[in-house]
Parts: C-alpha cells; sequence; structure tokens
C-alpha cells in the first residue's frame, strides 16, 4: 500500500462536492416539541473542568501539538479558553483551527494492502475537542431528557449505559430461552459500509432540526462542518491538506452523538412499524426490543422471520432516503431458530437486503457482534480458543527479550486486562479457568524465581497477607462476574434487570443485605464518626470475594508444614510494600528470587534439597552441626555469629535508623515538630479543616543533641556524668540541656521470633532505665526489630512516628531498613560455601 494509494483513496472518498440535497420529512410523524428546552447558555468554568478533568493526559495532541495536560495544570489557561469558548457561543462561527485534524491510520487486518481495510482516527486539536465535549453533553441531555433517544433500543455512547454489555445479554439470554423452551426466534446482524463517513452533512442538520434543536446548536455544527480539512499521516510525514466534505471524523467528540441523532431517525422508524416483535420469553412472557442498536451496529430480533424482513425492508427505504448510508449484505448474517420437520434446528429463513440473499451464521464461522461469537444455533463457542489464546500471550511475552519481572508487569498491567470482556459475556466453567490458572501460575514462578514446590498463594495474596497482589484469572473471573452483576442490575432497561442471575447470586445477595443491615453506618476504622464514605454494592460484594479466596489461603496454609509462617506474624509485623518500581528499578531479580523463596521456605538450602532428593547431606556447610535450613543459615549459625557475617547485616540496619534520627533532631531544631501533643476538636455541625498543627515528636529543639552508635568495627561509652554504666545500646541519644535521653536497640531476628527477642532486649536495658531516671533523666526505649528476611517489625513504625517523622520519610525509611536486611541476609546466602571470617581467611568447616 504506496502513499499515493492512500492519498488517492481519500481524497476521491471525502474531498467530493459538497451535497446540496435539501431533505424531505421521512413519511414519519415529527417528534413533539420538546418539554425541557436546550440549556443554550455559554459554557461554564464548572462544564470546562468537568470535562478537562475526564480527558487522559496520555491522549495524543493534534496539529497544534497542544495536550491535555497544560489545560489540567493552568487554573489560569482555563479562564482563558472560557472567554474564548464565550465569543464562539455569542458569535456562532467555529474557529478553523477547530475543523483541522491529522488522520492516524489503524489497520483492520494483519496485513493491509487497501486504505479501505483501515480505519481512520481523526486527531483534532485538543481546545476543540474540550468546546464540543461540552457540546455534545448537553446535546446528548437535550435527547435523553425529551424522550427523543430510546436507551432500550439505542444504547451506544449514552451516559451510564454499558451498551454492548447489556444488547449480548439479551440477545444471549434469548437464545438460551429460545432453544431451552424450543420457541421461534430470528436474528439479523446489519452492516453499514463506512457508517461514520458516509453521512452527509446536510443529512446531520437535517436531523438537528428534526429533533428540535434550536438554530444556536445548528448554525455552530453547520459552521464547524463546513471547515473540516485533513492530512493523512503516512511513512514518509503528513500528506498534502484535504476537505472533509462528506461523514464525520472518528475520533471528534461531536461525532458520536451527531451520528447517534442521524441514524435515530431510522431507529424511530423500525419501532413504528413493529408491534411486539420481539422475542417473547417463557420465564417472565415479556417481550424483548426488536430493534437492538449500538451506533451503526444493527441487530433486529423478531420471533418469525416474516416481521424480520418487513424491518429490513424498512432499513433499505431509510438508506435510500439519506443518499449517503448503504448496507453491505455480503457482510450481513441472520440465524433462525425453529421447528423444521418435527426436529428444533436452525434454518435459513430466506431474508434479503438490498434485493442481495442474507447469509446465514454456520457453524464453521460463528458470527461476531459487539464483542461476542455466536454460533449456528445461538450458542457460544468453545472457550477453549480464548483460553489457548491468552496462554500463547503469555508465551509470547516470555519469548522477549526484557527482564522476567517486567515480563511479570506486563502480565499484571496488560494481559489480565485481555480477559476482562471474556470474563464478561462468556460463562467459563472451572475446568477452563483452572487451565488458567495453572498456565499463569507456571509462568510467573518462572518470570519471579519461585521454586516449583512454593505454595502459588504467595502470587496472589493481598499485601496484608505477605503476598504480591497479582491477579489470579479465577478470582479475576469472580470479580468481573460481580461487575456484570451489578451493571445490569443497575440498568434503565427492564428487560435487562429481570433477565436470569448467575446461580450464586442468592448466597452473594444474603451476604450483601446482612453488610447493609448491620455494618453499614458503622465506623470499623479509624476514620472519625460519620466519614464513611458511600461504597457501591459491587465493591462491598467483590470484598466477600477477596475476603474467601484468602480464607482458602488461610486454610490451605495450615495444613502446610513449612509455608505457613505469615500467618503468625501478621500481628506483630508490617508487609513488605513490593512496588513495581521497587522491584523493576531497585531490586536485583537474584534478590526477588532469593526474598520470595526465603519467606516461603523454599531455598535450596541443604535440608530442602535432601528433601527433594537432591542431596544426601542435610549439615550446615559451615558449623557442620546443625541441620543446614535457611533459619539456621541467616540467624542460628555461631561460626557466622563469631566471625561478624549477622553484626555487618546488623550494622547496615542501623546505619538507615541513624539516618532517620539525624533527620529527627534536624527537624526538631527547625521547628518543624513539637514536642507538645495537640488534639483537634471539631464541633458538632462543622466541618474539620486541615491542620495548621505541626506534628509531635519526643525530640525537642536543643543545641547539644549527640547521637552515640555501637556497631561490629567501633563502639563508645556512656559518658559518666550521664550514667555509669558498661552497656552499649546501639544506639544513645541525649542532651544534657534538656535532660533527655533515647535509647534504641536493633535485633536483626528470624520474624517468628520478633515477639521474644524484643522482650529480651527490653528487659536487657531495665538497669539502665532506672539508672538514668535516678540520675534526673527523662528516657525513652525503644527495642525494635527488622527481620532477617526483610520484614520490618511493628516497634520500627513506632519509633519512626514518635520521632516525628512524615508519613512520607515514615515509608522511605521503612522501605530502605528493610532492603538493608534484605541484601545483607543475601551475602550470606551467597556466601555460603565461602563465607570468611573478620580477618579475611576462609571459616574452614567444622567437623
Amino acid at each position: 500500500m504506496t502513499n499515493d494509494q492512500i492519498y488517492d483513496h481519500f481524497k476521491s472518498t471525502y474531498e467530493v462536492p459538497k451535497s446540496l440535497r435539501r431533505y424531505r420529512d421521512p413519511n414519519d410523524q415529527k417528534p413533539e416539541f420538546p418539554r425541557i428546552e436546550f440549556h443554550g447558555i455559554p459554557p461554564t468554568l464548572e462544564e470546562l473542568s468537568s470535562q478537562i478533568k475526564r480527558k487522559s493526559s496520555k491522549s495524543a495532541p493534534g496539529p497544534d501539538g497542544i495536550p491535555y495536560i497544560v489545560f489540567k495544570k493552568c487554573a489560569s489557561v482555563r479562564k482563558h479558553l472560557l472567554n474564548i469558548y464565550g465569543k464562539i457561543w455569542s458569535r456562532k462561527q467555529i474557529p478553523e483551527c477547530f475543523g483541522k485534524a491529522i488522520f492516524v491510520l489503524i489497520p483492520k487486518k494483519d496485513r493491509v494492502t487497501d486504505p479501505k481495510d483501515t480505519r481512520p482516527i481523526a486527531l483534532t486539536n485538543t481546545i476543540s475537542k474540550i468546546f464540543f465535549s461540552v457540546l455534545q453533553t448537553r446535546m446528548t441531555r437535550f435527547m435523553l431528557s425529551n424522550n427523543y433517544f430510546r436507551p432500550n433500543h439505542q444504547k451506544g455512547f449514552l451516559p451510564g449505559i454499558s451498551g454492548c454489555l447489556e444488547h449480548n445479554t439479551l440477545l444471549s439470554e434469548s437464545l438460551k430461552d429460545a432453544r431451552k423452551s424450543e420457541r421461534q426466534i430470528t436474528v439479523c446482524w446489519i452492516d453499514l459500509e463506512n457508517a461514520f463517513g458516509s453521512i452527509q452533512h446536510e443529512l446531520m442538520l437535517f436531523a438537528l432540526r428534526w429533533y428540535n434543536f434550536p438554530p444556536l446548536v445548528r448554525d455552530m455544527i453547520a459552521s464547524y462542518y463546513s471547515k473540516l480539512r485533513f492530512s493523512i499521516i503516512t511513512k514518509e510525514g503528513p500528506s498534502k491538506s484535504l476537505s472533509y466534505n462528506v461523514g464525520l471524523f472518528q475520533g471528534c467528540c461531536l461525532s458520536p452523538i451527531a451520528f447517534n441523532i442521524v441514524i435515530n431517525i431510522l431507529v424511530d422508524k423500525l419501532i413504528c412499524n413493529e408491534k411486539k416483535w420481539g422475542y417473547r420469553f417463557k420465564f417472565n412472557n415479556k417481550y424483548t426490543e426488536s430493534i437492538l442498536a449500538f451506533a451503526d451496529d444493527l441487530a433486529i430480533l423478531t420471533r418469525n422471520p416474516k416481521h424480520c424482513q418487513v424491518l429490513l425492508d424498512e432499513v433499505d427505504k431509510f438508506c435510500e432516503w439519506t443518499d449517503g448510508l448503504r448496507t453491505k449484505p455480503s457482510k450481513c448474517h441472520c440465524l433462525c431458530l425453529g421447528r423444521r420437520n418435527t426436529r428444533y434446528t436452525s434454518y435459513d429463513p430466506g431474508l434479503s437486503l438490498g434485493g442481495q440473499c442474507i447469509s446465514t451464521v454456520t457453524e464453521n464461522a460463528p458470527f461476531k457482534f459487539l464483542g461476542r461469537k455466536i454460533d449456528n444455533i445461538g450458542r457460544t463457542p468453545s472457550l477453549e480458543g480464548i483460553v489457548d489464546s491468552f496462554l500463547n500471550d503469555l508465551n509470547k511475552v516470555d519469548s522477549q527479550l526484557i527482564s522476567n519481572v517486567k515480563k511479570a508487569w506486563i502480565y499484571e498491567n496488560y494481559l489480565t486486562s485481555r480477559l476482562n470482556w471474556p470474563f464478561l459475556v462468556y460463562d467459563f466453567n472451572k475446568t477452563l479457568l483452572s487451565k488458567l490458572d495453572a498456565g499463569v501460575i507456571k509462568m510467573l514462578k518462572q518470570w519471579l524465581g519461585l521454586a516449583l514446590t512454593a505454595d502459588s498463594s504467595a502470587l496472589f495474596r493481598g499485601s496484608n497477607s505477605f503476598g504480591m497482589s497479582l491477579k489470579r484469572p479465577s478470582e479475576l473471573y469472580k470479580h468481573l462476574r460481580v461487575s456484570k452483576r451489578y451493571i445490569l442490575g443497575k440498568s434503565h432497561d427492564d428487560i435487562v434487570t429481570s433477565l436470569p442471575k448467575d446461580e450464586d447470586d442468592p448466597e452473594l445477595e444474603s451476604r450483601l443485605q446482612f453488610h447493609k443491615q448491620f455494618m453499614i453506618g458503622a465506623q470499623s476504622n479509624r476514620a472519625g464518626l460519620g466519614s464513611n464514605r458511600k461504597v457501591q454494592d459491587a465493591d462491598i460484594l467483590k470484598s466477600f470475594i477477596r475476603q474467601d479466596e484468602n480464607d482458602k489461603y488461610k486454610i490451605h496454609a495450615m495444613n502446610l508444614e513449612m509455608q505457613n509462617e505469615w500467618l503468625d506474624i501478621g500481628d506483630f509485623c508490617i508487609p513488605l510494600a513490593l512496588k513495581w518500581r521497587t522491584l523493576i528499578y531497585d531490586w536485583s531479580p537474584a534478590l526477588l528470587k532469593f526474598y520470595l523463596n526465603a519467606f516461603q521456605m523454599t531455598l535450596p538450602d541443604q535440608s530442602n534439597l535432601v528433601r527433594w532428593g537432591k542431596s544426601t547431606e542435610k549439615t550446615c556447610y559451615i558449623c557442620g552441626k546443625a541441620v543446614g535450613t535457611a533459619k539456621h543459615l541467616l540467624v542460628g549459625c555461631k561460626v557466622l555469629l563469631d566471625s561478624g557475617q549477622y553484626s555487618r547485616r546488623h550494622d547496615r540496619v542501623l546505619e538507615v535508623i541513624r539516618e532517620a534520627v539525624s533527620l529527627s533532631v534536624a527537624r526538631a531544631q527547625k521547628g518543624i515538630t513539637t514536642n507538645e501533643r495537640s488534639v483537634g476538636f471539631v464541633r458538632e455541625g462543622t466541618r474539620a479543616t486541615k491542620s495548621n498543627v505541626k506534628p509531635y515528636s519526643i525530640l525537642k529543639a536543643a543545641s547539644d543533641w549527640t547521637i552515640m552508635m555501637d556497631t561490629y568495627e567501633k563502639q563508645y561509652k556512656i559518658p559518666e556524668d550521664i550514667c555509669a554504666s558498661a552497656s552499649r545500646p546501639d544506639i544513645f541519644l541525649f542532651s544534657r540541656i534538656l535532660k533527655r535521653v533515647v535509647i534504641i536497640e536493633l535485633t536483626v531476628p528470624w520474624e517468628t521470633n520478633i515477639p521474644k527477642d524484643h522482650t529480651i532486649k527490653v528487659n536487657k536495658y531495665y538497669e539502665l532505665t532506672n539508672e538514668l531516671t535516678r540520675n534526673r533523666f527523662v528516657v525513652d526505649l525503644y527495642a525494635v526489630e527488622v527481620g532477617a528476611r526483610g520484614i520490618t517489625a511493628k516497634s520500627l513504625y513506632n519509633l519512626l512516628k514518635d520521632l516525628g517523622l512524615s508519613r512520607t520519610h515514615i515509608n522511605a525509611f521503612l522501605e530502605r531498613t528493610s532492603k538493608a536486611a534484605l541484601v545483607g541476609s543475601f551475602q550470606i546466602w551467597l556466601g555460603r560455601e565461602r563465607s570468611l571470617d573478620s580477618g579475611g581467611e576462609r571459616i574452614t568447616r567444622v567437623s
């Protein structure tokens, strides 16, 4: 496909003489005069700000190159923009720059050889998009409030309506009911050729008059469409500018509502001709609508072929009247179910459109309507293809020359999104979901370095349960089914809300009602009284599913012999914040692999190697006495203790805590924190305001704060004028002026030993604190712990909070101490067969 071919195609298609045809009334009853007038005042700042807020900062700009971020960040620019829009509104003339666009061609097929097989997306200037977003919002409100739009029939581009999901669900349930009750049903799907690009501008202006839009709107839109010009982006750059004399820009904010208004004339015509011709459900005797429309995607649903043909003839007449729209019979399909010779089956009803026969859906070529496939008897084709395609995508990602952590990130943020729509519209059985789970678990373990024998729940558990919070396909399916239930339940279409629910709905509904009756309104967290925000039913149901899944993980972990420590440490430990930014750019893949397997007790230590049949030697490589488990190696080997390996890891963590103390002292000196506690009081009937109260800190401004730190290589002695003692806490912070002492003692234990070690360290310095108190010093003792596998104890958080640090600083220091401990343990692990003593000599194994 050459650039000349592209240019010639678009020139012959869109740069044609403007149609001067005067459209006559389409022999239908004209819509009634509006009960609610069009909101004709100029755009307001609130409308402008609301539209700008909705726009994505990542949207591509138009020819002027100005992105939305300019208007999002600069409030003063929005005020100038409002003045410009006011001038446009009063003069009813659209600037030429609003009509300029760049066409980006999106291929419809894998290999494109003809420009017809591309979809031109128009990139207009953002200043134009914002203006027309305000206008289209008002136009939509006008059409809906005056019942010109029929949301039960036309569900395309309407606010608060999930048209694709509602139409698909209604159609699939109709076909299911027809098969079950062996009733006759006929469905015909109509394809309009280049629908957006075939609307005559005069036809659109006629439609605006037909639906009683005021001259203000008609004049502005006429001015806009008289100035449309575009250039095409090709490999060689933008083409020459062409005028756009027919059709609507795909990508313009005004085009969806403009197209809907035109096609609504057809919908009204079809509605007038049908008299309860829709399918009638057996379970509730309700009739479906005969016309299901989503913009230009049309489906006719009737009980028998005769009624369907009548409506198809009306479609033909309408297209002829528009002098632009054309049906494409070769892409239209039909499906008819009924009794033929005492047998219920599908058959060819002999429908025609534009003088050509409409082909029926075949077994080998299912038809796809609004993203859902339907086979020749109205059922969903095998879903194995969707599962296999997803697993194939996993393999494609695996073959890429990028880091394994980035592959996991692609899975979490992109691949799972490809399952959202299939999970919404199709019913997956447990076998298919298990197949998806197995494929995902296999790849994630491979990418993240998790041992094959590791409990896979570590990948999917929430962060509060010491997991990675990745999406599990089976759980994602349950969440999306809840979303579907909620969306359909809130539909304005009575037929849709009356459709059968999923089998598990009664149980979920019972739990939801109990929760709303006894839990909603109760304060269950640390927020102020009455501060509970309104929670959607769907969010409550998803929390039930998440809770059920976590309960399953807990029950499974209780039956495990080794990989269940996360159940015991949640009361006194803070889960590690595994952010993608940290995993990709801060941690090495080897460090992540070490952490995951160390926490799951699946490191290839001597004990596990024997368990897995890969070794016969169980004892520690270094001391040769104890069983060589990861726990023994990281916290319990006497040879490593004596050689200072544990002390060096301890000092690495202690240095980070010392930085936090130094920062706290500096903040106290600058007056950022205060030593006095204050309680904010909010009077009844008033709202809390942003407080200017300084954060509390145990430290107070003084010029003589001194920090003493005890490390493996450098020790200190407490000054005799403060206390005559041989004790050396890890950090000894004091001020003679304030008569204040802060003692910090750090331990890097195995996480399950944190409570016991905390008690030991508190008791260890009991005599020292008493002696300091007798010397008239105010003493604060903090025994803090950071686990050998990087899990920080809550005691460290309490210390950082009492030091008056901000939430950002606290999170940063928690992350740094965690990494310091983990890196120290990782170094010990790497040197398990070649550890050196403090003098650099190789430690010989004790026999």
